[in-house]
């Protein structure tokens, strides 16, 4: 399978998720399969790079919690996406959500990973224990990007459990984030600044919900605190802050960042480790340290997963009291042959979690949720209340379009034609926009099919205006018409949403060659999604093809060409646009449809492939000979 992994941060492990992601798409690629990355940061082998969204005010804040946010760019995405077959979205931000967008256009399965927990957010703005904001998070990752997907990654099933608690309506596959293999138990010779010290490791971000806090303060209330050496596998905001409450410690904190072998290292030197985390989704960090054998005490919270590690009694502390922390602490200081026998089952325990079976199990979830896409589609996402106020109803757009009415479509006609010299004044200052060849419309007699490439959101309007005056109407995504206000000027410009199931496709189909052979023109985008200023042509889609067919009309080859902005449009970053028009291809006569429809189409893509080099593509031969069905 060629699986693509879209998350925000992938070149630094400097959190569980990113750290989680890297794994799985080395495992994956060991299993043979082709794994692309599509991400923010530094271009490497397997990544396609988007750009990175620096957010003002906060940006200093998100860095300092080892994150960064890439910005969405349809270029990026359609490179990552072409001839994929399952796209795996990590996080619930607007990067991955234009990209689920995108994935939905382009017909790719999808599945999503829930790997931000609301507490996680909240503490670092202090308030992480406000229920209600932590409920309104999970209602709202639900509303603008879970509710899309019918198959969900949950890392726990402590997770899973909180997303049934909120209405998280999809098949949830509670699938461990996975221990990679190198981290076991080894002898390692003790760093000097450890020896002689019972050392105790927690490894995670230091920020207010890992609760670092705590462990100082238990360390401060044990028996044995001259004897206790804590290391904090780590950095954060809160650091400074750690290292001012760690002053009165007879021996100060270890404070560092440590790479996986570095990590590996570091916790077969320790003897204890406390994770004392308020908020967790599972605990990749504890994880590899059961892993080495290392024995833990956890907090009990009941806002963490990790908990369901703990193999006795002594390996749990209640959630925020650093004196029950103080008193685990003792008692494995007390009790080192328990805490060897311990070691050895909780090591062995962890095999269970290694990534191999992890990304095994994922497999089988990613193979459903193909086998699901292609039986019944996407899930249908409810339009918000915003959106039906401010863009039209698809269901009349496509209801009136099918069933026609002389009167309608000629004051719709009417009323678009008044819009054109509007839309062609737009286009014109804003864009530059030149149209050429529209002498070619001439050999037209009657209705048509029109096809153009897909590079800029207003290229509607610019087709619009080359073919007036000639009654239009567009063939568009039912997403591009739900947008908010520019939704009606889609509408307004003829546009006609695609239908969702196979019956209304068939009224369409009807619609749309009743329409041609009445005189209008149907125009298509035969690339299907928008990457803006995308040079040369995309894969192309059969629709206008075998709709020129069966409606027996020509089709007209449009392209729109970039040329650099000069005299007055040197102002603009961006280049200038010229819509070059291509005289009319009729279908061949003597070819069976299907086939007939796929000639026109590779010739329909050499004439637009000339048009963009400025060469005058070879003139159709005859005339429409096919009759209509």
């Amino acid at each position: 399978m060629k699986i693509v992994l879209v998350i925000d941060q992938f070149d630094d492990s400097n959190n569980g998720t990113t750290v989680t992601a890297r794994r799985f798409a080395g495992q994956l690629r060991r299993r043979g399969h082709e794994v692309v990355i599509l991400a923010g940061g530094a271009p490497c082998e397997g990544k396609i790079c988007a750009p990175v969204h620096r957010i003002p005010v906060f940006q200093k804040l998100i860095e300092s919690q080892g994150m960064c946010f890439a910005k969405p760019d349809e270029e990026a995405y359609y490179t990552a996406f072409k001839d994929a077959d399952i796209v795996h979205f990590y996080m619930p931000f607007r990067f991955c959500r234009r990209g689920e967008e995108l994935a939905r256009q382009m017909g790719i399965p999808t599945v999503a990973a829930f790997h931000v927990q609301p507490e996680n957010i909240t503490s670092s703005i202090f308030l992480g224990k406000n229920r209600r904001v932590n409920d309104f998070l999970y209602w709202w990752f639900y509303k603008v990007f879970y509710n899309r997907f019918d198959h969900i990654h949950c890392p726990s099933a402590f997770i899973a459990r909180q997303l049934e608690s909120h209405g998280y309506g999809a098949k949830l596959w509670v699938i461990s984030n996975g221990v990679a293999d190198a981290f076991r138990p080894a002898q390692v010779p003790r760093a000097p600044e450890l020896e002689g010290r019972f050392t105790i490791l927690m490894i995670g971000r230091l920020s207010g919900e890992k609760r670092q806090d705590l462990i100082i303060e238990a360390a401060k209330r044990s028996k044995y605190a001259d004897r206790l050496q804590l290391v904090f596998a780590g950095k954060g905001p809160k650091e400074k802050a750690y290292r001012k409450l760690a002053a009165g410690l007879a021996h100060p904190p270890v404070f560092g960042f440590y790479g996986q072998d570095e990590l590996r290292r570091l916790i077969n030197m320790c003897d204890l480790y406390v994770h004392a985390s308020d908020a967790e989704i599972e605990g990749i960090s504890c994880m590899e340290a059961l892993a080495c054998g290392l024995v833990p005490v956890i907090s009990d919270s009941p806002l963490s997963a990790t908990g369901q590690f703990a193999l006795c009694a002594e390996s749990l502390f209640r959630a925020g009291d650093a004196d029950d922390l103080a008193r685990r602490i003792d008692y494995w200081v007390e009790h080192p042959e328990e805490k060897r026998a311990y070691a050895e089952q909780y090591a062995l325990r962890q095999d269970e979690n290694r990534v191999e079976a992890c990304v095994a199990r994922a497999e089988e979830m990613y193979a459903s949720a193909i086998r699901d896409k292609r039986r019944k589609g996407y899930r249908k996402v409810p339009l918000s209340r915003w959106r039906r106020c401010t863009s039209p109803s698809c269901e009349a757009i496509r209801r009136n379009f099918c069933q026609g009415g002389t009167v309608r479509t000629l004051l719709f006609w009417l009323f678009t034609t008044l819009l054109s010299p509007i839309l062609w004044l737009l286009d014109r200052l804003w864009l530059g926009a030149r149209i050429e060849g529209r002498e070619n419309l001439d050999a037209v007699q009657g209705g048509a099919v029109s096809i153009m490439n897909h590079v800029h959101p207003l290229d509607c309007t610019m087709a619009k205006v080359a073919l007036f005056p000639y009654r239009l109407w567009f063939i568009s995504l039912a997403s591009n018409l739900q947008k908010p206000f520019t939704g009606w000027l889609i509408r307004f410009c003829g546009g006609v949403p695609l239908p969702d199931d196979i019956h209304g496709m068939a009224a369409l189909e009807r619609g749309m060659e009743a329409r041609i052979r009445g005189g209008a023109f149907v125009h298509f985008y035969p690339e299907g999604m928008l990457v803006p200023y995308h040079e040369g042509l995309r894969a192309f889609h059969p629709g206008a093809f075998t709709t020129a067919v069966r409606a027996g009309c020509p089709v007209v080859p449009m392209m729109l060409c970039r040329r650099p902005a000069r005299g007055l449009w040197a102002w603009r970053k961006k280049p200038c646009f010229t819509l070059r028009i291509g005289a009319p291809l009729y279908a061949d006569a003597s070819l069976p449809k299907k086939q007939a429809a796929r000639d026109l189409q590779l010739r329909a893509e050499a004439a637009m492939l000339a048009l963009e080099r400025g060469e005058t593509p070879p003139l159709a031969v005859g005339e429409p000979a096919l009759e209509a069905e």
